[in-house]
């Protein structure tokens, strides 16, 4: 028995046992010559056991005795058919005619091929054979050296029996035999075992490697896609949450919602987006969207906390099929194998390896530094995230016909128990002989129900809300936007879904547009709550009307936006006054903008994309104005007609720039509360003198510099004819440079006096907080 055979552990291995098996395979009552055994050795490694035996007998009949007590033994296995509990084979025995090595080695474990090695002269193979050959038959016997081809000796043969069973009996009698005068110690050798098939895929790694990898694909395919599929099914179809069985809302009203205070259990996320005045409107309008086939997006868009997401749920609460992925889990990940995890959990793929990315990566690097060409196993996190995309797609596109086969299977059970309780009713009134009766109606009714079948067919449709669209607008998450884009294309495109795209970036249209060329969107705008509703949101989130002079004027400065309001109410929830609140929440906001506006941050790594003048510029005109000329600033001496800085402003949320017809029309802080924070930084005599100082020197080195450009250019064009005047065909050239060069000198003089003033303002303003 090999190291690794389990039926050592199966069978018992105990003495008693042992002896049992000895004794009825050896008839010692019936053996002649008084045998008796003496002593029983088990030989656990190699099976079987050695039984020492006596029995009397002359010294020149000893042997022939023995050898006449083995074969009795043999007769009596046979007739009475004893055999061996493991194999069911037919026990057998055999005179030990060696001395047996008792040895427990594991390392040295039986197999087929037996070495003979030689005390003393040779032993050729034919008295090898002899001796050999009654233990079992034997595949072939070796002599090392070979004497034909070697002037040396043979040392040693090398014996392979068909069944390990023969070679470990032959080890076992004939160790320590004396042949023709020579020794023979046995040993098992280890069988080297050549496999064709495997040697042929190991040397031919360009066809077996790739094989391989297709077939572990396919396997992968075949085991793990329907369990994805099915985990995504269930967070579409909200299979598994509770909150969609009526007998969990009823329990968790009776005892939880009991326990707790009336408001305890109201989210203020989702109560505001029911407090805005067009909400209703709004959401009349993206339910009837969302109630007809896909066609287009539907793209919902607004200020950050203008209640975008509350609407959306609130529209679609009543459809069973949907679908939510934020986008800011994904887009927050650290490194790509993040991504594409939190990707997963959004969309409820289960489950997900994404360490078979690297390790394919590793593979075929590998490959290609053993065999000079890459085997094409890696895979990129981007072609994880579109499997898992497409495998999203695949489970929408199978939730619809599984819906149409409940609903179907459910009307036919109804059509059963209304047949039923019809014959039931005409069986017991005995109504059998009543006329027919032809409803005139028949037709409108059967029209009337395929209607209604594809208003639920309708209903059923899937709903994607993909919230916090081109929540990053960075390079490393542009890939992310685009692949998303595409494959919510390829949801309408076939009609598979709804696709609803919640987004505060003014840029999505340009993305979104791309993926889905040649059709307009179906948009929903939100915008600021008015005073009086903000109000009332207030005093519904405290619970009681709130009677203060000055919160009115609070919520204006405010606004209607939602986050803003929602501080609010936490302030005063935590006992302070209006007034209080308010001010904190400026000086917060004055922070941030002084930080990631005008780039006080001290962290190294952000940089703005624009210039801390031209943001300035937007600040105090902003400050006398509700809203400032898009165009009239963008053509500016500070911008230049370069719009690329507003419109990272825009993208930071510092403001807002407002779209007519498509196009910028108007910009407007980014929070109505900027207004009152853009007051303060005006307001303030020694950060407005400074930004002063650095606004008109920048003003003024444009103006030098477009000085000296006129300087040139005036100088080159009098120059032309070496006469005292230059020709009269520039001359109207040169009073037009004059005239310009006037104007940049007077307003070089213009920013110099400003610069002197500011810098007086500066020292004059300046109060050492110790004294």
């Amino acid at each position: 028995m090999s190291m690794i055979d389990i039926r050592q552990i199966v069978f018992r291995n105990s003495k008693k046992f042992l002896e049992t098996r000895v004794h009825q395979a050896i008839p010692s009552n019936k053996l002649p010559n008084e045998f008796a055994i003496k002593e029983i050795m088990a030989r656990t490694k190699d099976g079987g056991a050695i039984v020492s035996f006596i029995f009397k007998s002359s010294d020149e009949k000893k042997a022939e005795v023995a050898k006449d007590i083995v074969l009795r033994i043999n007769e009596h296995v046979q007739k009475n058919k004893v055999v061996a509990p493991f194999n069911f084979q037919s026990v057998r025995a055999f005179l030990v005619k060696g001395q047996p090595f008792m040895e427990d080695i594991l390392a040295r474990y039986p197999t087929q091929r037996l070495r003979i090695e030689f005390q003393g002269e040779a032993v050729n193979v034919e008295r090898l054979y002899k001796y050999l050959r009654p233990y079992g038959k034997l595949f072939d016997i070796s002599l090392y050296p070979n004497p034909i081809s070697s002037k040396d000796p043979a040392r040693y043969a090398i014996a392979q029996f068909t069944r390990i069973r023969s070679a470990t009996s032959a080890r076992t009698c004939l160790h320590g035999f004396a042949v023709d005068g020579t020794r023979v110690n046995i040993l098992y050798e280890r069988q080297l075992r050549t496999n064709i098939v495997k040697d042929w895929l190991i040397n031919h790694p360009r066809i077996t490697v790739p094989l391989i990898a297709a077939i572990f694909a396919g396997a992968t395919y075949a085991v793990f896609d329907p369990i994805r599929v099915f985990c995504i099914s269930s967070k579409i179809t909200q299979r598994f949450n509770l909150d969609e069985y009526a007998v969990y809302r009823w329990l968790r009203k009776e005892t939880w919602d009991r326990l707790l205070p009336s408001g305890a259990t109201h989210n203020l996320s989702g109560a505001g987006g029911s407090v805005w005045a067009d909400d209703a409107e709004q959401n009349e309008k993206l339910v009837s969207r969302l109630a007809e086939t896909p066609e287009t997006f539907v793209l919902v868009t607004g200020h950050k906390g203008s209640g975008k997401s509350a609407l959306v749920k609130s529209a679609i609460k009543d459809r069973k099929n949907k679908l939510f992925i934020d986008c800011a889990n994904i887009a927050s990940a650290r490194n790509q194998s993040e991504m594409t995890k939190n990707l997963a959990k959004e969309v409820g793929y289960f489950p997900v390896f994404t360490w078979a990315s690297s390790m394919s990566s590793m593979i075929d690097t590998v490959i290609a530094a053993t065999t000079g060409q890459k085997a094409g196993l890696s895979s990129t996190p981007d072609s994880q995230i579109k499997s898992i995309l497409e495998t999203v797609a695949i489970a929408l596109r199978d939730v619809v016909p599984s819906e149409k086969e409940a609903r179907i299977r459910a009307e036919e059970e109804a059509q059963r128990e209304n047949f039923l309780h019809k014959l039931k009713s005409i069986l017991t009134t005995g109504s059998k002989n009543k006329a027919k009766v032809i409803n005139p109606h028949a037709n409108n009714e059967k029209s009337s129900d395929e209607a209604d079948e594809d208003k639920l067919d309708q209903k059923s449709i899937p709903i994607v809300v993909i919230d916090n669209y081109m929540f990053r607008e960075t390079a490393k998450n542009a890939k992310l936007w685009e692949e998303i884009a595409e494959w919510a294309a390829l949801l309408i495109e076939n009609e598979i879904a709804h696709v609803v795209f919640i987004s505060s970036n003014a840029s999505v249209m340009k993305t979104l547009g791309k993926a889905l060329p040649g059709k307009s969107f179906s948009s929903v705008a939100l915008s600021d709550a008015p005073p009086e509703v903000a109000l009332s949101f207030i005093n519904k989130q405290l619970g009681s009307e709130v009677h203060d002079p000055e919160l009115q004027d609070v919520v204006a400065a405010l606004g209607g936006r939602l986050t803003e309001l929602e501080l609010l109410v936490q302030k005063m929830k935590m006992k302070m006054d209006p007034r209080t609140a308010f001010e904190d929440i400026v000086t917060r906001n004055l922070i941030e903008i002084r930080k990631y506006g005008f780039g006080d941050s001290s962290d190294d790594s952000y940089k703005m994309e624009w210039s801390a003048t031209q943001f300035w510029t937007v600040v105090k005109l902003l400050t006398n104005n509700t809203s400032i000329n898009y165009d009239e600033l963008k053509w500016g001496p500070v911008f230049n007609g370069n719009d690329v800085p507003l419109k990272a402003m825009e993208r930071a949320e510092l403001i807002v720039i407002v779209q007519k017809e498509g196009r910028p029309n108007s910009i407007r802080p980014g929070k109505p509360v900027y207004y009152t924070v853009f007051n303060r930084l005006v307001s303030d005599p020694l950060f407005a003198a400074s930004m002063e100082v650095e606004w008109n020197m920048t003003l003024k080195k444009q103006a030098e510099e477009t000085a000296t450009s006129l300087e040139n250019t005036i100088e080159k064009l009098s120059q032309i004819n070496s006469s005292n005047r230059p020709p009269k065909e520039i001359e109207g050239r040169i009073r037009f440079l004059l005239s310009k060069l006037d104007a940049s000198q007077k307003s070089i003089e213009e920013h110099d006096s400003n610069i002197k003033t500011a810098k007086e303002i500066i020292s004059k303003s300046w109060i050492d907080e110790e004294t």
